[in-house]
């Protein structure tokens, strides 16, 4: 399966550049933990309990390191999700009967 995680920071209350800082810690440990970005997602293939734990880990141990010059990371996150990749539909693309295929 394929999973993607959303992170949504809470531009409201902090700085754009603080949570910049804070969006760019968490996409370059995310990636080093084996999630690839898919423009705004953070995505990984594995079963469910283990791409959520492992991107609760990135959190956590990004939340007690030194990068973060002490930044409490969960105060900076307004939405943290994994969901089933598979299951998303680009709205984008038109829909499936739409697409004729013509065979000459």
């Amino acid at each position: 399966m394929s999973y993607a995680v959303v992170i949504n920071l809470d531009y409201t209350s902090f700085h754009f550049e603080d949570c910049n800082f804070v969006w760019n810690a968490i996409k370059e440990n995310m990636m080093e933990a084996g999630f690839v970005l898919d423009k705004r997602l953070l995505v990984s293939k594995g079963e469910e309990e283990q791409v959520c734990r492992t991107a609760r880990d990135v959190i956590d141990d990004l939340n007690r390191s030194k990068e973060l010059k002490g930044i409490d990371i969960y105060s900076y996150l307004k939405e943290f999700y994994a969901y089933d990749h598979s299951d998303a539909v680009n709205l984008l693309l038109p829909e499936k009967n739409a697409i004729l295929l013509e065979i000459q």
